[in-house]
């Protein structure tokens, strides 16, 4: 009880002090004011205190207040008040190794209440503090609780952008980035604990608001990416923290075998992952090239197609031609489209979309931790230099045979979104509100896609159209070459979200003016009303729809002059 006396007196002398000071800051009646009067508070008259997580019962809190109405000490006592101070971390302690402590709050006042927080230490350990003050209750939260010998009682999150809890996480010697790691150690055992490494929530809220896209994307205000270990979410690993709290062992995923090793303390958690492999890695065995797609002056015809498209309907897009409408098959349309010069080039020529797959993308490699390497031209310039993509950029995993889950960095898919976003802007305006719920569910699936992958087909193979001669479409097996797309069984629930859209007069004639911007595509441009009203019919009739590209085992032979 002596003790309890001398946290008395000290509030007395602090409330004497504060005597001569004014409320300059409080004095608002709109605002919450502190109770005026000391008391004592326990769970049964307004105290909730929480400490590491676990609520008290047998606590006591004397509140004492500032004259000034300003700030107030909190004194807290648990039932072993009593006691002398020790390191070992008893029942009855409010902290590790105190049964007592004492805190001065300068809260922050709100219309009912008033809240505090801040850091604070005991004799044996730091600890982070927040709470709330109203007129009848006291709420105390004391968190990341740090033993002054480096012992790590209370749960701790790191990231690599937490100065105060900052992660260093690297996979097979690369550094990954927008990952988490959780550290909660065991309550009876501070040398045990458990290792929760999970992608972290992406904040998209203010990239959003100003970019000023013309629709809206709410729903991708936060995005979940993918987890530390390929094809895994959110993965738990059982540690046990060794001298200088560090610890290495061996683990398992579904997907992933590997080993790890690493260093945790308050500030800072050191977590490398080496010898990660892939238990099922089939597409690491080669290297894969992107064909070069040039056109055979001998032949008269392009060679080299990099790119797998297949689109299969009972349905034809309608060609008006002034009066005579021919019905096109989707897949040939789409192949005419792809040939065509509608992307500008530095020397005021322009490209194929087929031309740039083959010029951008070089090379692709399947390691077997789960990478994938892309070796490419920036902006696809003839005879450009071949760049690596670091790794970590994108992973993969085999889900099952036939079928690989692909995981993308989706700071690189907000950088292209918001390139496309500042063409659109310059068209007319569109009033997309009233497809608000597909763009949602459309989002939605992004979302969960780059969480949890993209399902992506794969088959040693080319796929060879049916032909006006009347052989029927099939996929030749070929050991040298790789068809690697997006099947039916994920495209065609987009498409057929899609749709209705092109229902709306509006949105053709936006397409239609955007598209008589560009020469080489302007006289197609009228065309266009008649394929787009098309579309919704092609789609429901849609019974295979394929979109990817094709690899291959050798290495192509690069003429001097790129497709024309």
């Amino acid at each position: 009880m002596r003790k309890l006396f001398t946290y008395v007196l000290v509030a007395a002398a602090a409330m004497a002090g504060f005597t001569s000071c004014s409320d300059d800051d409080n004095n608002d009646p709109q605002l919450f004011e502190l109770p005026a009067e000391s008391k004592t508070m326990t769970p049964s008259n307004g105290l909730t205190f929480v400490s590491n997580g676990q609520s008290l019962s047998d606590v006591t809190l004397q509140y004492v207040p500032a004259a000034d109405g300003k700030s107030a000490i909190l004194d807290i006592f648990g039932s072993n008040a009593s006691r002398a101070e020790s390191p070992v971390i008893a029942p009855g302690d409010v902290l590790p190794g105190a049964a007592s402590v004492s805190i001065n709050v300068t809260p922050k006042f709100e219309a009912d209440r008033a809240t505090f927080e801040g850091d604070a230490e005991s004799t044996y350990c730091t600890f982070h503090y927040d709470g709330t003050i109203t007129a009848t209750t006291i709420q105390v939260n004391f968190t990341n609780i740090v033993m002054k010998n480096d012992v790590i009682i209370s749960t701790l999150t790191f990231t690599d952008a937490d100065v105060d809890h900052m992660l260093e996480l690297t996979y097979n010697g690369a550094p990954l980035m927008g990952k988490t790691v959780s550290f909660k150690p065991d309550a009876s055992d501070f040398k045990r604990a458990v290792l929760t490494l999970a992608g972290q929530a992406l904040d998209l809220t203010d990239l959003l608001a100003t970019a000023q896209l013309p629709v809206d994307l709410s729903k991708l205000s936060k995005i979940q990416t993918p987890g530390v270990i390929p094809g895994t979410s959110s993965f738990e690993l059982p540690v046990v923290l060794g001298d200088d709290n560090t610890f290495s062992g061996s683990a398992e995923t579904a997907f992933v075998t590997f080993n790890y090793e690493g260093q945790v303390a308050s500030e800072k958690l050191v977590f490398n992952i080496t010898e990660a492999k892939l238990k099922n890695a089939p597409l690491s065995e080669n290297k894969w090239y992107v064909p070069h797609y040039f056109y055979n002056e001998d032949t008269w015809e392009y060679e080299g197609n990099p790119v797998h498209f297949v689109w299969e309907s009972s349905a034809k897009f309608n060609i008006d031609l002034g009066g005579l409408v021919l019905p096109f098959p989707p897949a040939d349309l789409v192949g005419i489209m792809l040939q065509m010069g509608l992307i500008p080039q530095d020397d005021n020529e322009t490209a194929s979309i087929t031309q740039m797959i083959s010029r951008s993308l070089k090379t692709i490699e399947f390691h077997p931790d789960g990478n994938i390497i892309a070796g490419y031209v920036e902006n696809g310039k003839v005879g450009g230099p071949v760049i690596q993509s670091p790794a970590g950029l994108a992973q993969y995993v085999i889900a099952s045979d036939g079928t690989l889950l692909l995981y993308l960095n989706p700071q690189a898919i907000i950088m292209n979104v918001m390139k496309a976003q500042n063409e659109a802007a310059k068209s007319r305006a569109i009033d997309f509100s009233k497809y608000q719920a597909t763009i949602d569910g459309l989002a939605e699936m992004l979302a969960r896609c780059v969480s949890e992958g993209f399902p992506i087909t794969y088959a040693n193979g080319i796929y060879k159209a049916a032909t006006e001669e009347g052989e029927d479409s099939e996929f030749i097996n070929t050991d040298d070459n790789l068809s690697v797309y997006a099947n039916t069984e994920f495209i065609l629930p987009i498409l057929k979200a899609v749709a209705p859209i092109f229902n709306d007069e509006e949105v053709r004639q936006t397409i239609m003016n955007l598209a008589g911007q560009n020469e080489d595509f302007a006289a197609m441009a009228p065309m266009l009303d008649g394929i787009l009203k098309s579309v919704p019919d092609v789609v429901e009739g849609t019974t295979k729809i394929e979109a990817g590209i094709i690899l291959t085992k050798n290495e192509p032979i690069v003429s001097e002059t790129p497709a024309e």
